[in-house]
């Protein structure tokens, strides 16, 4: 084999030798005069060294993307075309873990001889049927928020649809014991349509719900006329395909995001937690279902899938999520996935989008706005991203639906549903052969005990269990009474952990941040933002620089804290979690004019990761310090320390 003198130019400078760079091994293999016999080792040695030392903004790190890096889920993101669905075919080939592929276009019926492809027309599926081991109350609730998310309606209309759907489960007995028949859309759909609605407003949710509600059975008439569906305990062993191309959309994110919830509260009910992975999720483009508008809706609150997201991982179940626009996904699911792929993008929004979330710097940037359809820069963890290539997926001929019948005929036989029924006395209620009860008033309303807790929720957010349970007679009673809003979904219980401010906290929900204000007349005002524990710290801090002779108040210039030293400015950042949000906080809040800024964590884990994120970007070291909520606890550390301090980093 003959080396060329061309080519040996060309290494010496991909080599960075003409910049002055000289490396003992290169100088070695360049021994060799241009035209002379070298064999091919020799060569792939020479180009191997020589692009090692070439300008190349990555670590030469190697990253495998194993079954434990899915449980904290995978993000993708690139163009049309530019191989995220074969990417996902990939995953899907190698996890060693049962998957659920939701497709939305016929993307996988390619690998129906291993799998269980369902095309909407072959799936039974009844949403109102509670997952086993799960209470009809509670799977009301969840019902009624994924319904209202996923149909774009708000709190009113939620609350709206809990109510009834707590109604129809009393006329199928089910809050006497969970057994077949099971009530389905279609009875639902009856109870509105014969209910007798007082005032505008009810008249105005009925109506609204109705429509979707509609919809909903018109399309999926084949698919939801059924007690007793495929259930999520019959499936997740398997490696599922679900089909939902041809549909409308609200209909199509209603039900991928009941099924996601369906397997969460199955998994919580069963107490199916453990290390590792169990079962993974695949969603191409997520942004339907983790959609960024949605969560901006200030009156409907965070979506209850977001917040499954961050639960899931604690049950094994990985998530898979891929979409073509960065910036239309929720700032939930960025922050959430911990592997994240970018390929080549359409436009400089979502680039940026994704680039931020994966804090690459300008260099990388630079070479991922380049990358090729098949390339893409892969980042695990805060590590170093890693530029990688994505093997093709022999798909191929087209998979028809005659011959995807053939081929899955006898699993589809397999699968068991059970038809829909009717119990007497739903029957007899629409036929209008019994009084309807006084269902209203029982359903919706909390007893006295509940509304006196309620209350004290309201007024004092950051009250202790213990304290609250003082005002009963016993604190048995205080209990019931908490048992009673947490089993209606009026709150959600909290924890403090470090001493000595250690305590459990009630957080209100939507429907009792609702059933507050339009029911017990309350005006809810909230004093910070963020969950109940977010907005605790905020208060808990201001009151400990107060107490130390500062002045501090909250979110003024939208800093959590903002405290006056003497004319040294210093914003407090409560951070909950290690996310890239932190990095923007700090920015904005030194472009805002403070001084410095305190970063107060709730683990020293997750400052760690923020300071991980602090070195990846180009920030005044000087001006940001750190601190642990635990700092806080002690009223020692008062004013004397406070100015050696402050400039600690």
């Amino acid at each position: 084999m003959f080396v060329a003198e061309g080519d040996v130019r060309d290494w010496l400078r991909l080599s960075g030798r003409e910049s002055g760079f000289v490396d003992e091994d290169v100088e070695r293999l360049l021994g060799y005069r241009a035209g002379e016999d070298v064999s091919s080792s020799v060569e792939l040695a020479l180009t191997a060294k020589l692009l090692q030392y070439r300008e190349f903004p990555f670590g030469s790190d190697s990253v495998e993307v194993s079954g434990d890096l899915l449980s904290r889920h995978l993000l993708v993101v690139g163009q049309s075309g530019s191989g995220k669905t074969t990417l996902l075919r990939n995953l899907m080939g190698e996890v060693e873990k049962p998957f659920w592929a939701f497709d939305l276009k016929q993307d996988y019926r390619h690998l129906s001889r291993d799998v269980l492809v369902l095309p909407w027309n072959e799936l039974k599926f009844n949403p109102l049927r509670p997952p086993e081991g799960v209470s009809p109350m509670r799977w009301a609730q969840v019902f009624s928020e994924v319904f209202c998310h996923a149909t774009a309606l708000l709190s009113g209309s939620k609350n709206y649809v809990l109510k009834q759907v707590v109604r129809l489960y009393k006329l199928y007995n089910l809050f006497d014991g969970v057994s077949e028949p099971f009530p389905s859309l279609f009875e639902l759909e009856m109870l509105l349509s014969e209910e007798s609605v007082r005032g505008r407003k009810q008249s105005g949710y009925r109506d609204t719900v109705l429509n979707r509600l509609g919809t909903f059975n018109v399309v999926g008439s084949s698919v939801f006329d059924c007690s007793a569906g495929y259930g999520v305990e019959e499936l997740l062993d398997r490696d599922v395909v679900f089909e939902f191309e041809g549909i409308n959309r609200d209909l199509q994110n209603f039900v991928m995001e009941v099924l996601f919830a369906g397997v969460y509260e199955y998994r919580l009910a069963q107490n199916q937690r453990g290390e590792g992975l169990n079962h993974v999720f695949f969603l191409d483009e997520g942004k339907q279902v983790f959609s960024v508008y949605k969560e901006r809706q200030d009156a409907s609150g965070l979506p209850e899938v977001d917040r499954l997201v961050a639960k899931m991982r604690e049950f094994g179940e990985g998530l898979v999520v891929a979409d073509q626009e960065a910036s239309k996904l929720t700032e939930s699911i960025k922050a959430n996935t911990y592997t994240k792929f970018l390929l080549p993008t359409a436009g400089g929004k979502q680039f940026g989008a994704v680039a931020e979330s994966m804090d690459l710097d300008e260099r990388q940037r630079s070479y991922a706005r380049d990358l090729k359809i098949g390339e893409a820069v892969l980042q695990v963890g805060s590590s170093n991203p890693v530029p990688v290539e994505i093997q093709g997926f022999d798909t191929g001929r087209p998979v028809s639906d005659e011959e995807l019948r053939r081929q899955q005929h006898e699993k589809w036989e397999e699968l068991d549903s059970r038809p829909q029924r009717v119990t007497d006395r739903f029957d007899q209620y629409i036929r209008g052969d019994t009084e309807p009860e006084e269902h209203t008033d029982q359903d919706t309303g909390i007893s006295g005990d509940a509304e006196q807790l309620l209350e004290d929720i309201v007024e004092d957010p950051f009250r202790s269990l213990t304290d609250r349970y003082s005002e009963f007679s016993s604190s048995y009673k205080g209990n019931q009474a908490k048992s009673e809003l947490v089993d209606t979904g009026f709150v959600v219980e909290r924890k403090i952990r470090p001493e000595p401010v250690r305590r459990k906290l009630l957080q209100l929900t939507d429907q009792g941040r609702n059933h507050a204000e339009e029911e017990l007349d309350i005006d809810v005002k909230r004093n910070g933002r963020g969950g109940v524990v977010h907005r605790f710290w905020q208060n808990h801090i201001k009151d400990w620089f107060e107490e130390t002779g500062w002045s501090a108040s909250l979110e003024e210039d939208d800093a959590d804290v903002a405290v006056d030293m003497s004319g040294v400015r210093l914003a407090v950042e409560v951070a909950m979690e290690d996310s890239p949000r932190e990095i923007r906080h700090i920015k904005d809040r030194l472009d805002s004019g403070f001084n410095t800024v305190w970063v107060t964590c709730r683990s020293s884990e997750i400052q760690s990761g923020i300071q991980e994120r602090m070195l990846e970007n180009d920030l005044p070291k000087n001006s940001v310090a750190f601190r642990l909520f635990r700092r806080f606890c002690n009223k020692e550390n008062g004013s004397t320390s406070m100015e050696n301090s402050v400039f600690e980093t």
